[in-house]
C-alpha cells in the first residue's frame, strides 16, 4: 500500500510533465476567398480576420448565433420554432429593408399577412442604417420580432421564415 507522501510525490511529478506537453504542429486549411488555403500562407490582414472568426455547430442553433427561426429542416422547409409566450397582445416585427433588395417586397407581404404591427425600416437611409448597425443587422430584408416588452424574441431573413416565426407568436 502506497502512503500519502508517494502519491502526492507521484502527482507532483505528473503535474511537473504535463505542463512540458507540446503536440505535434498541424496544418490548419480554411476557406478563403473561395477557395481552401493554408493559413500559415495567408496575409497578416486575413490572419487576423481568421482570429475573430466564431466557430458553430450547424446542428445546434441555439449555439451557432443563429436564430432559431432560420434553422431549416431537411427539404428546406422552415424548421420548429420555439418562442417565449409573447402573445399577438404588444408583439411587433421591424423589418429592415433596402430599395436594390429583391427579396424584400415578398418579405414585406408576408410581415404584412401576419396580423401584428410591422415597423419598416429602410436601412438605405442615415437612420435606418444606424439602427441596423445597433441592432447588428447584416443583411436585408431582416425581420426583428419584438416581445411586447421590447426585448428581441427572434429574427428571420426571408418571406418564408418570416411567416413560420409568426404564426408561433400570434
Amino acid at each position: 500500500m502506497r502512503t500519502l507522501e508517494q502519491v502526492e510525490k507521484d502527482l507532483t511529478q505528473a503535474k511537473d510533465a504535463l505542463s512540458s506537453v507540446e503536440g505535434t504542429p498541424a496544418e490548419v486549411y480554411s476557406r478563403i476567398v473561395g477557395y481552401y488555403r493554408s493559413v500559415r500562407n495567408w496575409n497578416r490582414g486575413k490572419r487576423e480576420e481568421y482570429g475573430e472568426r466564431r466557430l458553430y455547430d450547424l446542428s445546434r442553433p441555439e449555439h451557432s448565433g443563429r436564430n432559431p427561426a432560420e434553422a431549416t429542416a431537411a427539404g428546406g422547409e422552415p424548421a420548429a420554432v420555439t418562442v417565449p409566450a409573447a402573445g399577438a397582445g404588444g408583439t411587433k416585427v421591424l423589418l429592415f429593408w433596402r430599395q436594390s433588395c429583391p427579396a424584400c417586397p415578398s418579405a414585406k407581404e408576408a410581415a404584412g399577412r401576419l396580423g401584428i404591427p410591422v415597423d419598416l425600416v429602410n436601412a438605405d437611409t442615415e437612420a435606418g442604417f444606424a439602427e441596423a448597425r445597433e441592432r447588428n443587422v447584416l443583411a436585408t430584408p431582416t425581420a426583428i420580432f419584438l416581445s411586447p416588452s421590447g426585448t428581441e424574441i427572434g429574427r428571420a431573413r426571408d418571406s418564408r421564415s418570416i411567416a413560420a416565426f409568426g404564426k408561433t407568436v400570434v
